[in-house]
């Protein structure tokens, strides 16, 4: 599988490729400890952005990928959550808050691989498009606010 082409779970996606790109190279010079922490701050920024509150299980989530960082456990816990996240999503009917959830759920794996950090900027940008239907202005503000928060790690 190639990660830079997950299209096939995330959905269509109304991006700007120049800036996905461009996040990708930075991507790349990460390693799975800084895509951790990333994920931490963008899941954040995603729940302030959108005004969606975090279930319980994000907030487990949200710990145990903290947890994982400090040596204090391995990737289960996380990646176990992640799956629970995705449960959820299932019921949901808010089609904007089932992309929130499973971009959460990509946030909340991100312990058990690297991948999972990268995956989750894709699914989010499907959010903002279920958000803001056709505003590529919305999709580069969160490109580009991916961008600047992995940039400062």
């Amino acid at each position: 599988m190639n990660i830079y082409e997950y299209q096939r779970l995330v959905g269509k996606i109304e991006d700007i490729p120049a800036l996905k790109e461009e996040f990708i190279t930075l991507y790349d010079t990460k390693s799975h400890r800084e895509m951790v922490q990333f994920c931490l701050v963008f899941g954040q920024h995603l729940i302030e952005k959108t005004g969606f509150e975090p279930c319980h299980e994000m907030r487990a989530a949200f710990e145990a990928m903290q947890r994982w960082l400090d040596g204090k456990t391995n990737y289960h816990e996380a990646r176990n959550l992640s799956l629970e996240i995705s449960r959820i999503a299932k019921f949901e009917k808010d089609p904007a808050k089932v992309k929130f959830l499973r971009t959460q759920a990509q946030i909340a794996a991100s312990p058990h691989t690297k991948y999972h950090g990268l995956w989750a900027t894709d699914f989010a940008v499907t959010m903002i498009n279920k958000l803001f239907p056709g505003d590529l202005e919305e999709v580069r503000k969160e490109r580009e606010a991916q961008i600047k928060l992995l940039k400062e790690i």
